[in-house]
């Protein structure tokens, strides 16, 4: 029986490690000081302790944790899985000196991913289109990845990047006469085969990335691309051996994608309704909520994977129920694949900056928080959440004034939480209990703070102090 979309996920997650194990694995292995067998040793500890890491920060529900691990490139990785870019995998992984060969030849060596996809200043790889290119499904790495999580507890999902966005960043052969785009039914196909192999396998849930629906290209209009995605995803979503298919959106506002995507077929949209897309389409969230129908599962994309800053949670609760959505689920707006792991490790941060900075693991932080508290607001049918936690836990007077700057700190630590200077709002704490509140230079405003707690869970609602 197929499950039902986890409350909260990320739509994608750093795959360099916490301290650049994969930069280091990568020189040490293109140096020939360790040979295929023990980088790919390396990579599998790496996966492993990232999901058990993911898991503590709460994605602990099946499929709330993307297979989002790429050994350099996720176009690369698709083109590869698909046949766009003909290989014979060796096992079940790609064979590592064909694929960063691949790598060279298409522009990018380095160990990063295509989630930053059209910034000026990446190279991202384009793979080329010929007449002859045979589309085959090549799903070896993939289902490697869905197995060696499985055997270490996690169900993850599987993620690729959407035939739309793979055609739409093609680069046809000088010698052709067609266009990207006439080749989409082919290359549908191939997916179908790979996302049924998938199925096969015990996968419930799929991830296409499709951020070509939000971005502006010189070769393809908007309704190009939306008729295109209502072609693809059409056709995939006939299939009775496909597994549930999630489609995102990431990195800005959909418009005729919206309504191709949203009546298309497929089980989950997510999308972009970070502060920044909100600013720059005002009306995209009321969109979004009239025109996605009941039977397509809603992702809000809130908290946004691309901002280094703290998000606002409050406003954010505010955003989750104006999509007008009984249930829904929560996540990035983008995969937070080139962000920091976190905030605790970054040793050069301004000491009364430390607040402010939201790294990758505070986003999965504040993407749980918010996912329990909607939830309690939806069983509360209440328009706002005062107590999403349980009972209040406090410490000293409520009502005095925590100002912007203050740093939490446990055991000597600093803790990076986001405090804003709005009051009322809500405010990611740690996993662990906090101790108290330091104001350098005030020592009597030390513990004057609210703490909430929830399954290890912690968040601090702010009592700004009014009419001193």
């Amino acid at each position: 029986m197929s499950s039902t979309f986890p409350t909260a996920t990320v739509i994608g997650y750093p795959h360099i490690g916490p301290n650049r194990e994969q930069t280091k694995a990568l020189e040490n292995y293109w140096a020939g000081r360790i040979d295929a067998e023990a980088f790919s040793r390396s990579m599998h500890s790496l996966r492993l302790n990232t999901y058990n890491r993911l898991r503590e920060l709460g994605l602990d529900e099946d499929y709330s944790i993307p297979a989002s691990y790429s050994h350099c490139d996720h176009v690369l990785d698709t083109a590869l899985s698909v046949g766009l870019i003909e290989s014979e995998p060796i096992g079940t992984d790609f064979d590592l000196d064909e694929y960063f060969a691949a790598a060279r030849t298409t522009g990018q060596t380095t160990p990063l991913g295509a989630d930053r996809w059209f910034s000026a200043d990446y190279r991202h790889l384009v793979p080329e289109l010929k007449d002859y290119t045979p589309f085959r499904a090549r799903p070896q790495h993939l289902l490697s990845l869905v197995s060696e999580a499985r055997a270490a507890g996690h169900t993850i999902r599987p993620v690729l990047v959407g035939p739309v966005t793979l055609l739409a960043l093609a680069k046809t052969s000088p010698d052709t006469n067609i266009s990207a785009f006439d080749r989409l039914d082919e290359l549908t196909v191939a997916y179908l085969d790979v996302i049924s192999i998938l199925a096969a396998a015990g996968v419930d849930w799929v991830q296409l990335d499709e951020p070509a629906l939000v971005t502006d290209f010189d070769e393809h209009s908007d309704s190009e691309l939306a008729e295109a995605a209502s072609r693809a995803y059409t056709a995939l979503s006939r299939s009775t051996t496909r597994p549930q298919i999630f489609v995102t959106a990431p990195h800005g506002s959909l418009r005729a994608g919206l309504s191709a995507l949203a009546h298309s077929g497929i089980d989950a949209l997510g999308v972009d309704v970070s502060t920044a897309t909100r600013a720059s389409d005002p009306g995209s969230v009321a969109r979004i909520a009239a025109e996605t129908p009941p039977s397509v599962h809603l992702v809000a994309g809130v908290i946004d994977g691309c901002n280094a800053m703290a998000d606002n949670l409050s406003t954010s609760l505010s955003v989750l129920e104006d999509c007008d959505r009984e249930s829904l689920s929560v996540s990035t707006s983008t995969s937070v694949l080139d962000t920091p792991h976190a905030v605790s490790v970054e040793t050069d941060l301004n000491v009364h900056e430390a607040s402010w900075p939201s790294a990758a693991e505070e986003k999965v932080t504040a993407v749980k928080t918010l996912a329990i508290a909607f939830a309690d607001d939806t069983r509360c049918g209440s328009p706002r959440v005062c107590r999403p936690h349980g009972p209040l836990r406090e410490i000293g007077d409520p009502q005095q004034l925590v100002a912007s700057h203050t740093v939490l700190r446990l055991d000597s630590q600093t803790m990076p939480v986001g405090l804003h200077e709005a009051g009322d709002d809500i405010t990611v704490g740690s996993a662990q209990d906090l101790a108290l509140v330091n104001r350098p230079g005030d020592t009597s405003s030390e513990k004057s703070f609210v703490l909430r707690q929830h399954g290890g869970y912690v968040s601090a609602r702010l009592v700004r102090r009014r009419h001193l």
